[in-house]
């Protein structure tokens, strides 16, 4: 069984001198609160195909980096691009260059499980899961999924990271059709895309397991070789709700409060700004996701 990215490239650019704010990141409220939190102090696991150690806008906040993909466990570079556009998405440097991430102080634990052609194994997964759980991570940030139930010990890993008390996002596929694997467990915040027109993107997988949605349709963050690159998933919408929880977290300790997966998603069922038919729906869950209804309520 093998597990793939969820997400479609549109342009890639090698050089961006100018540093802007994407469409996305402005939709869910991130700038309003970073002067309250830019996410400092909070860990987030990325389990993808790694990321560009070198990138400008990226670097500042890798922490630390693991390869399960091969057996050289130190070489965690992303050279297909997918793990470093998920990575600024969250956390890219508000550095003056390139983009903004929605928690632009975040620190990034980068765990490779998906190889140099995007897909991976229910093996590496796993240790990536038990990796984090290990470095004490408090979000864990997973835009990859597969279409059949990968089985018990793939579920207990993330029974494992929930009851750590981490926070585990996950996207819910891009195949128009019913929500995947791992975004269908109770344990993950399924995380649907919506576009510009605040529709659900014509490619977001639905059903009663979505739990929110977030802008996924031409994104634009960093990529390999210290480029940039606009992307379209629901793989681009997880990393936003991963980058939103950050903030969350880290205004909560900054005031004193510990918040734990459960009220996270308490608060996401609460404060989520409703689209679609009234109250939870099979497009959008509970809605879109809002910094600004999160933490001011």
């Amino acid at each position: 069984m093998e597990f793939k990215i969820q997400s479609e490239v549109l342009e890639v650019q090698s050089t961006s001198p100018k540093q802007v704010i994407d469409w996305g990141v402005s939709v869910v409220q991130a700038p309003q609160i970073w002067s309250l939190t830019k996410g400092e102090g909070i860990k987030v696991a990325v389990l993808d195909t790694g990321i560009d150690p070198k990138h400008p806008d990226l670097a500042p906040n890798i922490k630390k980096g693991i390869n399960f993909t091969t057996t050289n466990s130190s070489d965690f570079t992303d050279r297909q691009g997918h793990g470093s556009h998920c990575a600024g998405i969250i956390a890219a440097c508000d550095n003056l260059v390139g983009v903004v991430g929605v928690a632009p102080r975040a620190e990034l634990y980068i765990a490779k499980v998906l190889g140099d052609d995007g897909t991976g194994s229910i093996d590496a997964i796993i240790k990536g899961i038990d990796w984090a759980i290990a470095q004490d991570v408090d979000v864990i940030s997973m835009s990859l999924g597969c279409a059949a139930d990968p089985g018990r010990a793939f579920h207990d890993a993330f029974k494992r990271a929930h009851a750590a008390g981490i926070v585990i996002v996950a996207a819910t596929g891009n195949e128009n059709t019913h929500v995947g694997w791992p975004a269908v467990y109770e344990e993950t915040i399924a995380v649907g895309a919506v576009d510009q027109t605040f529709g659900r993107a014509d490619f977001s997988n639905f059903g009663n397991e979505v739990d929110i949605a977030a802008p996924g349709v031409d994104i634009y963050s960093t990529y390999k070789n210290g480029g940039y690159a606009k992307l379209s998933g629901t793989s681009m919408a997880t990393p936003m709700v991963a980058g939103v929880i950050t903030l969350v977290l880290s205004y909560a300790r900054k005031t004193g409060q510990e918040v734990t997966p459960e009220q996270i998603m308490q608060l996401i069922e609460q404060r989520s700004v409703d689209l679609g038919i009234v109250g939870d729906d099979d497009s959008f869950g509970n809605g879109l996701v809002n910094i600004f209804k999160l933490i001011k309520g």
